[in-house]
């Protein structure tokens, strides 16, 4: 009976002892925010480039260590497009995958592919020189690859390009795949 009783004790608060241990931190997702200068090299269909300027927004969530998800919101402007004295803009609203090459401590390299939106206003010419303004809504996409450096943990620097892909006027005032770069 003396031998029985100290194991059975054992044998009962053994797995109280063992939920014991140290606790580890816990484990989330790394989220991250930022806006920056956005340059866009803008193609109008029957008209030519147009240089735009304006601000990013992204915000991006971890799936894991090379995967995240990106939501990405964009606005570009010119004020003289092609000397009309009319502005154009741009605005970009877009989510997708982020697959990240080399992560390294300070050091990212990714790649995107982004889906969403694209309002682009502005000025267009007809066949016979006479100008069209409007806007379009439509379906727009982008693919590209950047760098990221963090030079504190909560301050990185991004530098990165897409080719942005919207729909705008021709000449004949119809929807037209229209080409872009964005840094």
């Amino acid at each position: 009976m003396r031998i029985i009783l100290p194991l059975l004790l054992i044998a009962l608060f053994t797995p109280l002892a063992y939920g014991q241990e140290p606790i580890s931190g816990g484990f989330a997702p790394a989220q991250e925010g930022g806006i920056g200068f956005s340059y866009t090299q803008a193609n109008a269909p029957s008209v030519g480039q147009m240089s735009m300027n304006g601000l990013q927004a992204v915000f991006s969530t971890d799936v894991n260590r090379h995967f995240a998800i990106k939501a990405d919101f964009g606005y570009s402007r010119s004020f003289d497009a092609f000397h009309t004295g009319r502005s154009a803009d741009l605005m970009t609203y877009m989510a997708g995958p982020v697959f990240y090459a080399v992560r390294r401590r300070q050091l990212s390299v990714y790649g995107e592919l982004l889906v969403g939106a694209a309002r682009q206003t502005g000025v267009n010419f007809e066949s016979n020189g006479q100008m069209v303004l409007g806007y379009a809504n439509e379906f727009a996409w982008a693919g590209g690859a950047g760098v990221q450096y963090e030079i504190v943990p909560s301050f990185s620097v991004r530098v990165g390009a897409d080719y942005l892909r919207t729909s705008y006027f021709n000449s004949n005032v119809a929807l037209q795949a229209q080409p872009n770069l964005r840094s």
